[in-house]
């Protein structure tokens, strides 16, 4: 063929990432009809160097002939496809498998098989963070606390890890299926060792209360396909019993749905820009609200656990004018995740946008800086929100005091 190199391949592999940044550099590929028990990929000439594709080549002959045990093609298959997604460096844009691709869109829409805990990489110490359990689900049934810290997943030791879409993955499973879970206890000197029965757990995203000085308290755990509706429950059900001021919690948020963000601000907001993005183009969306609006003084607590979502929805009602936000420098992530299924039943997740508030900042890397910063006692600087005692937590009472409930 004049203008294309051509690759021979028994079944298309390379599972380690460096070979694999060979593939990301792909223009096009096309998967010929099977030929004598061979298919064919080619690659753009001009795009990829013939050193690359003999390595390519070279690296899945070795893996196939050499690795320890029996070779299955499409598992290096599998890990190709994955290289290829994460060769950008980039820890968003990632290749994911039917079964976690199953788990983690069935958690978007508010219900899923595992045992009711959010979690999270912890900035410093061994473990994964629970930031949060649901009151609904069997992990406290059986006495996971927030604050715990998961260091081992049946065979699998955590205490190291940062990839949190694989701990979720293998903490959820089948209904009625058994998971160990180990974990770390704040004062208990040896760990603690829990097997808990997988089931079907509806999330509960929103929680309220009515507060002194007839301030309203709304705390937003993640945003899912059900948070406006649950938040729109519980405001109304606060703001009948008279509430004046309220108070949205969005520490240890770790984000979700745009679309839900979107329509928690529409109803919070009467006009104005509630975030926009750029993508490679430089092509701008704006995303405005248009039905809302609450007259309502309002406060926001943020820490560096409020992620994504969580980030865009304060920086909305801030820079609207609507809002006053207290706490810590929220984690910074602003990038815009284009979400495909694949035909198959596996996903794609590619960064494909940059967020930004409505006074033209992208808080990638940088976060949203609170109007009153203010930090947890320093005894619970390791422990999530939900394990602070109200009278102790100085966050939300600085809320308050900025409310005027006090007064």
């Amino acid at each position: 063929m004049r203008t294309k190199s051509v690759i021979l391949i028994l079944v298309v592999a390379v599972i380690m990432t460096a070979a694999l940044s060979v593939v990301g550099t792909l223009a096009a590929v096309t998967i010929f009809d099977n030929r004598q028990d061979r298919y064919y990929i080619h690659f753009d000439a001009s795009e990829v160097n013939p050193e690359n594709i003999d390595k390519f080549n070279e690296v899945r002959d070795l893996l196939s002939n050499k690795f320890l045990e029996y070779t299955d093609e499409n598992i290096l298959l599998e890990g190709a496809i994955a290289g290829m997604a994460s060769s950008f460096g980039d820890p968003y844009t990632r290749y994911v498998n039917k079964e976690d691709w199953k788990l983690m869109t069935a958690d978007s829409e508010g219900e899923y098989s595992g045992i009711g805990v959010t979690i999270t990489v912890p900035n410093e110490g061994l473990g994964i963070l629970i930031l949060d359990v649901n009151e609904l689900g069997p992990a406290h049934e059986i006495g996971i606390l927030a604050g715990d810290r998961v260091v081992r997943v049946n065979e699998y030791d955590v205490s190291y890890s940062n990839d949190l879409n694989f701990v979720a993955s293998i903490v959820r499973g089948d209904v009625g299926t058994d998971v160990e879970i180990e974990v770390m206890r704040e004062g208990e000197v040896e760990n603690l060792v829990f097997r808990i029965n997988r089931r079907l757990v509806n999330s509960i995203e929103v929680v309220g209360e009515m507060l002194e000085g007839n301030t309203g308290y709304i705390k937003i755990r993640s945003f899912s396909q059900d948070s406006p509706t649950e938040f729109a429950e519980i405001f109304n059900e606060i703001g009948i019993a008279g509430m004046d001021s309220v108070i949205i919690d969005l520490r240890d948020n770790p984000g979700g749905s745009l679309g839900a963000i979107l329509s928690i601000a529409d109803m919070i907001m009467e006009k104005g820009i509630i975030t926009y993005t750029i993508d490679r183009n430089e092509d701008r969306k704006n995303y405005k609200a248009t039905r809302g609006g609450v007259d309502l003084p309002i406060a926001i607590l943020v820490n560096e656990y409020s992620a994504s979502a969580s980030e865009m929805l304060a920086g909305a009602l801030r820079d609207n004018g609507l809002a006053t936000v207290i706490g810590t420098v929220t984690y910074g992530k602003g990038l815009v995740q284009g979400i495909y299924e694949l035909e198959d039943g596996s996903g794609l997740r590619i960064t494909i946008a940059k967020y930004y508030t409505p006074s033209d900042v992208c808080i990638q890397d940088i976060g949203i800086i609170p109007d009153i910063e203010i930090e947890v006692a320093d005894e619970f600087k390791r422990m999530p929100v939900s394990a602070i005692p109200f009278e102790e937590d100085i966050q939300l009472q600085r809320a308050m005091e900025e409310l005027g409930a006090y007064d």
